[in-house]
Parts: C-alpha cells; sequence; structure tokens
C-alpha cells in the first residue's frame, strides 16, 4: 500500500487522481484519455470510485468491527475540548496513524485469510478484497454461532 502525502497543488491532485482511475481501471484507461476530461468530470470520477470503495470496503471492514466486539466511536464533544487541544491533553489523530490502522487491518485480513482459505500471500493479494472480506464475515459469523 503506497502511502499519499496530502498536497494543495491542483496538478498533483490531479495526476493523484488519474493514478487512481488508473489503478481501479486495471490501466485499461489510458493517461491521454483521462488528460483530454475536463477537471470536473476527473474529479466525479474519483468521487465515485472513493463513494464505491466506501460501500464494497470500508462498510464491511466496519461490520467486521462490531462483530468482533468493537463499538464504533462518535465523539460526542465537549466544552472543555477545545482547552484541552490547546494544553495537550487531546492528542490528535494524525494521518500516519490512519494509514497505519488501516495498513494493520488489511494485514490481519490477508492473515485470516491465509489460515482459513490456505491461500499463498501472493494469491490473497491478487483476489478480490471484497469478496476477501465477505469469506472473512462469513467466517466469523460461522465461529460466532459454534
Amino acid at each position: 500500500m503506497e502511502r499519499i502525502s496530502c498536497t494543495d497543488d491542483e496538478d498533483d491532485l490531479l495526476e493523484l487522481y488519474a493514478a487512481v482511475i488508473q489503478a481501479v481501471f486495471n490501466d485499461r484507461v489510458e493517461n491521454e484519455e483521462i488528460e483530454r476530461l475536463d477537471v470536473a468530470d476527473i474529479i466525479d470520477t474519483f468521487g465515485a470510485i472513493v463513494e464505491i470503495i466506501d460501500i464494497s470496503v470500508n462498510e464491511k471492514i466496519r461490520y467486521l468491527g462490531t462483530l468482533l466486539g468493537g463499538v464504533p466511536e462518535e465523539d460526542q464533544g465537549s466544552a472543555f475540548d477545545e482547552y484541552d487541544q490547546e494544553n495537550g491533553y487531546i492528542e490528535e489523530t494524525t494521518q500516519e496513524e490512519i494509514w497505519r490502522s488501516y495498513g494493520d487491518n488489511l494485514d490481519a485480513i490477508l492473515q485470516i485469510c491465509i489460515k482459513s482459505m490456505r491461500n499463498s500471500y501472493k494469491e490473497c493479494l491478487e483476489s478480490d478484497l471484497s469478496d476477501l472480506l465477505d469469506y472473512v464475515v462469513f467466517q466469523v459469523e460461522y465461529d460466532r454461532e459454534k
């Protein structure tokens, strides 16, 4: 997994969006074709890809978390939050920590699939992530019923 740094440069951002579009379509879309699109079309396509990923992957990961006893944290907020943050009592979650968390979750999913499906690491990496998550959800639900 490649970590992508934040950028304010519009050209870098459009190149990033184009790279994601190409990766999603397995390089069936040429860079020249993307360059001919309007900026709005590129942004809309990227937004649709993000939404599809959220539905097909992130929702399943959140569901797995609740199956395994995790409760999604909802920040209620407090009148003292601003004071606490200014004085260092509240640590902000950094982008690096979020990426590390995603990486750890994906590693755990791959380990479950390797052990349960008896596939190699390479075979799991080449598999469809949504299908792997469906299998992990099935396996967790099946194990909980026992």
